[in-house]
């Protein structure tokens, strides 16, 4: 799918005819298509592939298919910064409203300069966390995982409960890291059920959520996290852990929302034996 804007009319004086500056944005616009669907059939020949160019925004074309859609993919620029996650962005835009799941992909940027991407092992990780959210993120995981044929990580991070009185005294860290594990457990326990041969690591760190998932997705296939679908994305714990993680992971992002197609059944082809 691709958008394009058409040019402004032409102005008083005639300058510029509106049929003269459509005709070139658009076949520009078909051009993009065309190399799209090669790429696509160079990669997975057997693969149906249609087209949809449509005039506008490209954000509210694409919402407007998600409903529809098992899964939503779009690019990133990479910028770094919030402006440059934020500003005038279609993909994050689309991530926060979007009805499916959507996965962000960024350009490339190459190894590590300490080697530790070459190292990992391939696998697709999952935020998990003690909020019925991130149920949806956790069988979208196992899913791509199951279908690419390689192991799942679920990593849940955990902090000391916040102190309970004015004397700023903490609750018990070992009573925190319990209550996170049961939860971690609870969580898995369906998704293990479905998908028994698959290989899958739970990782309990205690510390920042956010950078634990970032650096978790050093060599990963895909990081998936949770969205409560508010407009906005909370992630699959509190904060702008999701924001964070969509700004400076290494690998793509997968967002689902909560309450969005993915609380579905599972597609019925993951069940078939496909694998890619």
């Amino acid at each position: 799918m691709h958008a394009f804007r058409p040019p402004l009319p032409a102005d008083p004086y005639g300058y510029v005819t509106q049929i003269d500056g459509f005709l070139p944005v658009r076949a520009a616009a078909e051009l993009v298509l065309r190399e799209a669907v090669a790429r696509a059939r160079a990669v997975a020949s057997d693969i149906d592939v249609s087209t949809h160019l449509i005039r506008g925004s490209a954000a509210r074309g694409l919402l407007g298919e998600a409903p529809a859609a098992r899964l939503l993919v779009v690019g990133s620029h990479g910028r770094s910064g919030l402006r440059g996650l934020l500003a005038g962005s279609v993909a994050i835009h689309v991530a926060t409203h979007a009805s499916s799941p959507v996965v962000v992909i960024r350009p490339t940027v190459g190894a590590c300069v300490d080697g530790s991407a070459s190292r990992s092992v391939a696998r697709v990780v999952v935020g998990v966390d003690r909020t019925p959210s991130c149920t949806p993120a956790i069988g979208f995981a196992f899913q791509a995982a199951w279908q690419r044929g390689i192991p799942l990580t679920a990593v849940h991070a955990w902090t000391p409960d916040p102190p309970a009185d004015f004397e700023a005294v903490s609750g018990p860290s070992v009573m925190a890291e319990l209550f996170g594990n049961r939860a971690v457990e609870k969580a898995l326990a369906r998704w293990r059920d479905e998908f028994p041969c698959l290989p899958v690591v739970t990782r309990r760190v205690r510390g920042d959520p956010t950078q634990t998932l970032i650096t978790e997705s050093r060599g990963a296939a895909l990081i998936v996290v949770g969205s409560r679908g508010r407009g906005h994305i909370l992630g699959t714990v509190l904060g702008s852990v999701s924001q964070n993680v969509l700004q400076h992971a290494h690998c793509p992002i997968a967002i689902v929302q909560h309450g969005g197609r993915a609380d579905a059944e599972p597609p019925t082809w993951i069940h078939q034996g496909m694998v890619s």
